[in-house]
């Protein structure tokens, strides 16, 4: 029983570890598309906000930003040098850090977002002196909001070449001034992980109580099972007492009708307290001295068998080379026990095969009323009946099959149950070695 509960118990575990895996993974997926279906709305907030400030193109147009870079700006150089101060360029970036600022905040509107936005040129590369302008990882920022990305995603990208000459006269030179410009818009939803959990916490919410409500009855099964197990161990050590305990007055009683002169009544005495000495000692089996049983005591054996099973047609076939190993008590246990539910199962005719050569074989088959096959794992367990119409009107304790599977794990032999179309077969296989 223990072992079953183990199985039972990692059967459970491993299903547990799955559905949590399942749920998780679905959990997961949620996740992700609700963090995608956020972005999207962010970004077509992001793509409006950016058309809005385009309308400032005049204003910001990036034609007078290289403009700008032919004039010095607050002590840098820029002709024919890198910028070392990008930032100190456009003086007009916190008027347009306004306007993004509010035009945002008009299109979030009451949606819960919080979105920030960045439009900047990360490349001016001056294509007479073949250099780039900007220091490397800088970038020329044109607008952006108060809070800061930390992974931001891209709206657009854009290149686009100025060409300007301009005559120098007091030099008599034509100055060419030709420049590749690089910029891009980027946005980040800041704070779309919040929004995400906001909608799927019900769906985690749902999935723990599952698995927690699945825990909690599995629980409550293990202790039914616990107290259903201490109750049948009770009622085992009860039968088991009682069983000891007619010990006693089973010796009382034989030693009583020994003294007996009624022959009759004697007679019916003796069969009444034999009858109770195999129930005890089905119940009891207790090891005494014993002695290994040879081909002659296997054929008696079977000549009181057929006597006492007079109605049943037996089939024996016994091949006995020689025996190290079976005794005698031993031997007759497993056979009486077999043919014995064979009688009381309904079966007309019993095929026996004894085999003593390098292993020891012992095969009952019958044609009785048989063994279902999903019984097949617990008729060997004490005190076990098959529950069944065909069983009420059958007497016995359920020990039988017990004790035949006791001895057989003794020998460290096997046990096979082939239930048939009509009848139940048990092969007995037992290593013959001293």
């Amino acid at each position: 029983m223990n072992r079953k509960r183990n199985i039972t118990m990692i059967l459970f575990t491993f299903s547990l570890v799955i559905l949590v895996v399942l749920q998780g993974y679905y959990i997961y997926n949620s996740y992700r598309l609700q963090e995608r279906d956020l972005i999207i709305r962010a970004r077509a907030i992001a793509d409006k906000t950016l058309e809005t400030m385009e309308r400032y193109e005049t204003e910001t147009n990036e034609e007078k930003l290289v403009g700008d870079f032919e004039r010095l700006k607050t002590g840098i150089t820029i002709q024919k040098e890198k910028i070392t101060n990008p930032e100190r360029i456009y003086s007009s970036e916190k008027l347009y850090n306004k306007k993004l600022e509010k035009i945002l905040k008009d299109n979030i509107a009451d949606s819960g977002f919080e979105i920030a936005m960045k439009s900047e040129i990360y490349s001016i590369l001056d294509e007479v002196q073949k250099m780039e302008l900007l220091p490397s990882g800088r970038s020329l920022v044109l607008y952006q909001t108060v809070k800061k990305m930390t992974k931001p995603l891209t709206i657009n990208e854009g290149k686009w070449s100025s060409r300007q000459t301009r005559e120098n006269t007091d030099l008599k030179l034509d100055e060419k001034n030709y420049y590749l410009v690089k910029s891009k818009s980027t946005f980040q939803l800041l704070n779309v992980k919040i929004l995400v959990l906001k909608k799927i916490i019900p769906l985690i919410i749902i999935s723990l109580l599952i698995v927690i409500l699945i825990v909690i009855l599995f629980r409550n099964s293990i202790k039914n099972l616990n107290r259903q197990e201490k109750k049948i161990s009770q009622l085992h050590t009860t039968i088991d007492s009682i069983a000891h305990e007619l010990n006693t007055p089973i010796t009382t009683l034989k030693f009583s009708i020994a003294q007996s002169s009624d022959s009759e009544t004697k007679a019916l005495l003796e069969r009444q307290i034999t009858r109770l000495e195999n129930i005890v000692s089905s119940i009891h089996n207790n090891d005494s001295d014993d002695v290994l049983i040879d081909k002659k005591d296997i054929e008696n054996y079977f000549l009181e068998i057929k006597k006492s099973f007079d109605k049943i047609d037996f089939k024996i076939k016994i091949d006995f080379t020689e025996n190290k190993s079976l005794y005698q008590n031993d031997f007759k246990q497993i056979i009486d026990n077999l043919i014995d539910n064979s009688s009381k199962y309904g079966a007309k005719e019993i095929e026996v095969l004894i085999k003593f050569n390098k292993l020891i074989e012992m095969e009952v088959s019958d044609d009785g009323i048989g063994i279902p096959r999903e019984e097949k794992q617990n008729i060997f367990d004490k005190y076990y009946r098959i529950t069944r119409d065909e069983n009420l009107h059958v007497n016995g304790l359920g020990v039988g099959l017990f004790l035949v599977k006791k001895i057989v794990d003794k020998y460290k032999g096997d046990i096979d149950v082939n239930p048939k179309k009509k009848g139940v077969s048990f092969k007995i296989t037992i290593p013959n070695e001293a």
